[in-house]
């Protein structure tokens, strides 16, 4: 067989299977949040407001602020986190969570921009 149309075949072989598996959808768990920051998860439906939050390690810990608006009722948003994150290894409810030296907080604040919900990570 010439060497020239073995590779030729060889070439529209992996084409071809590249194709097919850049345009399959990607595989992962179904899980009931839509979006992550770090580890933390986001609840779907909730839009993040990137320009008030931030996020940085200090000596003691790292430290997270999100702000995130939300059409949902605050009973739905506090039963959403507290499922999520006793699914993460977080003990607490309604608000305010633990887990190892990091505390998370929960709240319904008022910004510049409305009514937010503030999503804080920090060591305890």
């Amino acid at each position: 067989m010439n060497p020239h149309r073995s590779l030729a075949a060889m070439l529209i072989a992996a084409i071809m299977l590249a194709t097919i598996l850049l345009a399959a959808p990607p595989l992962r768990a179904d899980s009931p949040q839509q979006q992550w920051v770090g580890d933390l998860p986001i609840m779907a439906g909730m839009t993040i407001e990137p320009e008030l939050g931030f996020a940085f390690d200090s000596p003691g810990g790292r430290i997270v602020l999100v702000f995130a608006s939300s059409a949902a009722e605050s009973d739905g948003v506090f039963a959403y986190y507290n499922d999520a994150l006793a699914s993460l290894g977080w003990a607490g409810s309604d608000g305010s969570w633990e887990r190892g030296d990091e505390s998370l907080g929960l709240a319904q604040v008022d910004t510049s921009v409305g009514r937010l919900w503030r999503i804080r990570l920090s060591p305890r």
